[in-house]
């Protein structure tokens, strides 16, 4: 079996978890990770048994034995990393999100098919069990006509997750609050089940946090398909609630959780309504690295199997920028107080 070896940029948590679930997937290699501060670099080596550890990016994407590259950095430092990866000819995979405006993570798309590359963005949630069978649902028909789409993410953060880290909370590197780093999970995951979100009308507000950026937003979507859609956001309501998206058709309707992987409910019309999981509970963990990451291994497995196979996946840009235009187009309507129409392709 052909071994992919991997790079990591970033030694946060998301690079944690990164760590952790490639030493679990077969035809997989942790072999360097780089970060600025060499101390932190050395350390996060020590404690994942990483081979090599960097603190010069050029030296670092000059190893000859990195085939593929994770980014896992704050929101806004992903383009200038993304641009050095690909250019170095490393396939690229970016947590969520891709960037912070549509406009830059086009230029990472751009950059990618510039060097012949592949892009994968982290978004673990679509691959559970009970999102394919959302999605098989929509898909067949078994729901009927879907009339109405719910999306709950009305999580809490301690004042600390803020504090600790300078770059949460802004507009310049995160790029936004809850709507940009938790809740864009579950845009992308609504919009691979059911198709691309065309308007959105939002209001965000900072009502807890000392923050740049919002910690609530509520917003009404209407999707390509005709269906209509609430949202809410946040990381102020205490104490955190699971995550929930609910599918509402002609024909029956759907609750599930993708990150731990539950159908909370399930009724067909003719059929009989699923019993709610013995373990479910509607609270949520509070602690950001309290959370299940079994869906990161399943997507690190798909891309290692689609990076052995030896063929470039295509870049689908509507795919990879479809949570970016959503969030741009809440974050305008929010400032602008008015219903934002997503056309398709690029935005202005």
């Amino acid at each position: 079996m052909t071994t992919i070896r991997f790079g990591l940029i970033g030694a946060g948590v998301a690079a944690e978890t990164h760590a952790r679930e490639l030493a679990r997937v077969a035809g997989a290699s942790l072999q360097a990770v780089f970060a600025r501060d060499a101390t932190k670099a050395a350390a996060f080596a020590a404690t994942f048994s990483i081979p090599r550890h960097y603190a010069d990016l050029s030296a670092f994407l000059a190893d000859p034995a990195l085939d593929a590259v994770i980014i896992a950095t704050p929101n806004g430092l992903h383009l200038d990393h993304a641009i050095a990866v690909a250019a170095a000819g490393k396939h690229l995979i970016v947590e969520k999100p891709l960037e912070i405006t549509e406009a830059r993570a086009s230029a990472i798309l751009d950059a990618c098919q510039k060097s012949g590359v592949g892009l994968f963005v982290v978004y673990q949630r679509r691959h559970s069990a009970a999102a394919a069978q959302a999605l098989e649902d929509v898909r067949s028909g078994a729901l009927g006509r879907i009339v109405l789409v719910n999306i709950v993410d009305n999580e809490f953060r301690r004042p600390s997750y803020y504090q600790n880290d300078a770059w949460r909370g802004t507009w310049a590197i995160e790029g936004g609050g809850c709507v940009m780093t938790q809740s864009t999970h579950l845009i992308d995951l609504a919009q691979f089940i059911l198709g691309p979100i065309r308007e959105v009308f939002a209001r965000t507000a900072t009502r807890h946090h000392a923050i740049e950026t919002e910690d609530v937003a509520a917003a009404v979507f209407e999707f390509a398909n005709g269906s209509l859609g609430t949202f809410s956001s946040s990381t102020a309501a205490f104490p955190g609630q699971r995550h929930l998206l609910t599918i509402s058709g002609t024909e029956g309707s759907l609750i599930f959780n993708g990150e731990h992987d539950q159908i909370v409910f399930r009724h067909v019309r003719g059929g009989e309504a699923s019993a709610i999981p013995a373990d479910f509970s509607f609270g949520d963990p509070i602690d950001p690295r309290d959370y299940p990451t079994t869906r990161h291994r399943a997507q690190l497995e798909t891309i290692v199997a689609t990076l052995a196979a030896g063929s470039v996946p295509t870049i689908d840009a509507d795919d990879l920028l479809g949570a970016a235009r959503v969030i741009d187009a809440i974050y305008r309507s929010a400032r602008e107080g008015m219903p934002v129409r997503i056309a398709p392709g690029p935005a202005d």
